[in-house]
């Protein structure tokens, strides 16, 4: 019998300690944040030619979000959009831009990689005016993860010069990028560190290589942060080598 007792006594303490079978909960989850690059659409009730789309960052502290978008295809050019996050839930959404005041509420799905929802248009003037009253859906979705950094290269092609190689290697650091860029087959430009911002998913950076010339990158960012699409402005002697290309990363 006290063979037994004891035998008894042993399993249970194992159970105690291993659970015998029973798996611990998992309480680890994706954190409720907006923050990040993010590319918005709205499309108004009123049909497409009063449509309208932004880009930019939004940074989170708490549950509340704000960030400052582009503005395409709108009175506005830009504007600062805010709201805050519950659970799923986005509450308490304004985008303010010149002339223009705009309501929105709508939720997130569980990775917190896209939203969307409903607006109304609260406040429309001067130029704004023909929004008055609009309203309509939205969509939005987080855009090239944690940045655009690696290393990318490709042609850049002027238009009566060859193509010059741009090489780019890069860092992001929330809408903040920076790093170097090596050139090939160019007759001024040599290698320059470079530094700028990431929008959504448009991208300006800038480099001074002093004697060797200046140089403006523009454009976009595709959504995966694989391929940029540029245009690169010179200037100095070489201000013919301006031109456009798209940059490809290898790593």
């Amino acid at each position: 019998m006290k063979s037994f007792v004891w035998i008894a006594v042993v399993i249970c303490l194992g159970c105690s300690i291993s659970g015998c079978g029973y798996m611990a909960p998992n309480n680890s989850q994706t954190a409720a944040s907006m923050a990040g690059n993010w590319q918005f659409t709205y499309t108004s009730s009123k049909g497409a030619s009063m449509s309208l789309s932004g880009t930019g960052t939004l940074s989170q502290t708490g549950s509340n979000f704000s960030g400052t978008l582009s503005i395409t295809g709108a009175c506005a050019t830009s504007g600062t959009m805010s709201g805050t996050l519950s659970g799923l839930s986005i509450t308490n959404g304004t985008l303010t831009g010149a002339n223009l005041t705009i309501n929105v509420t709508g939720s997130t799905v569980s990775n917190y990689n896209s939203a969307s929802g409903s607006y109304q248009v609260m406040m429309a003037s001067g130029a704004c005016a023909a929004l008055g009253g609009d309203s309509g859906t939205w969509t939005g979705t987080r855009t090239v993860g944690s940045g655009v950094g690696g290393y990318f290269v490709g042609p850049m092609q002027a238009a009566n010069r060859l193509p010059m190689q741009l090489a780019l290697n890069l860092k992001s650091d929330g809408g903040q990028v920076s790093g170097t860029a090596t050139f090939t087959n160019s007759a001024c430009l040599h290698s320059m560190n470079v530094a700028g911002t990431l929008s959504g998913m448009n991208l300006k950076l800038q480099g001074d290589g002093g004697a060797d010339g200046s140089i403006v990158l523009s454009g976009t960012s595709d959504s995966g942060g694989k391929t940029l699409t540029l245009n690169s402005t010179v200037s100095g002697f070489c201000q013919g080598e301006s031109g456009a290309g798209t940059l490809t990363k290898i790593q």
